[in-house]
């Protein structure tokens, strides 16, 4: 949803968002980054990646349409995050497609900046909505706020810095492309958009709402091979995402017993996340 005024975009949602920000909530999260200083680079990679996917929780949409309740303690339904982390090497140009603002948008920060900084050489291409197409949706507005969020938070004033710095040095930049806010499966991308994935070392799509698109929004089988849906995408692909819907591939007949079968609540409310290679 945009509202238009005099040519100019205005962000409906912006108050939310700034609230979302400048809660107690955001602060905790923020301040407990200082808790992964002691873990090994590998460990510590591995505890911000997670953090990005949960953090696709904070999808104010979702929240607001389940005012009040809980989830229970999740689990990742299918975890490639091994093949994620052997892709990448010191000169890797990661594209890191966002979904949400917010809390989410926070987490992305902090594991691009854990990105530029264990892989000396890296760059990162920041993907975001040209317009807030719907609710809390990531535009070039909110990674500015976000990182100056993050720089009021001692905890993570330093991948703020680290970031602006890498920009100077275009190892990071924001992108966006009118493509995100169409009615449109990523097989329908145009080859403009298609050539930056292709050109890329690992395209990163976060949420479930691109998830949808990579898949074409069909009702696959479960244990449908990732791979297969997705061959047609132009280079190698990770998804992060919080199973917010039905649609869903590459899970193991035993993934989805031990579950509780194939048509329970755990596909879309929330409780369970994967992460997935191709």
């Amino acid at each position: 949803m945009t509202v238009v005024d005099s040519g100019i975009a205005i962000d409906p949602f912006a108050q939310l968002k700034a609230a979302e920000l400048g809660s107690a909530a955001a602060e905790s999260a923020l301040s407990a980054q200082s808790d992964v200083d002691g873990l090994t680079p590998a460990e510590q990679g591995q505890a911000k990646l997670l953090a990005a996917l949960w953090g696709n929780r904070a999808d104010l949409t979702f929240r607001i349409g389940r005012a009040g309740e809980t989830t229970a303690e999740a689990g990742l339904v299918a975890d490639q995050s091994d093949a994620l982390w052997a892709v990448l090497g010191a000169a890797s140009e990661v594209i890191v497609v966002t979904d949400n603002a917010g809390l989410e948008l926070l987490a992305d920060l902090i594991l691009v900046d854990h990105f530029l900084t264990a892989y000396p050489a890296c760059s990162v291409r920041l993907h975001v909505k040209p317009l807030p197409f719907f609710v809390s949706d990531a535009t070039t507005a909110d990674v500015a706020a976000c990182l100056d969020r993050l720089g009021r938070t001692p905890a993570t004033a330093g991948p703020a810095d680290r970031i602006r710095a890498a920009a100077e040095r275009d190892r990071f930049s924001l992108h966006t492309h009118e493509f995100y806010c169409a009615p449109l499966p990523y097989q329908a991308m145009p080859a403009d958009l298609a050539g930056q994935f292709a050109a890329a070392s690992l395209s990163i799509m976060k949420g479930d709402l691109n998830y949808r698109r990579l898949t074409g929004d069909r009702a696959w089988p479960p244990d449908t091979p990732f791979s297969d849906v997705t061959g047609y995408f132009p280079g190698r692909l990770a998804t992060l995402r919080t199973l917010k819907s039905d649609v869903l591939t590459g899970i193991s007949p035993q993934v989805i017993a031990r579950l509780g079968g194939p048509d329970g609540s755990w596909r879309a409310d929330g409780s369970h996340g994967l992460i997935q290679v191709r």
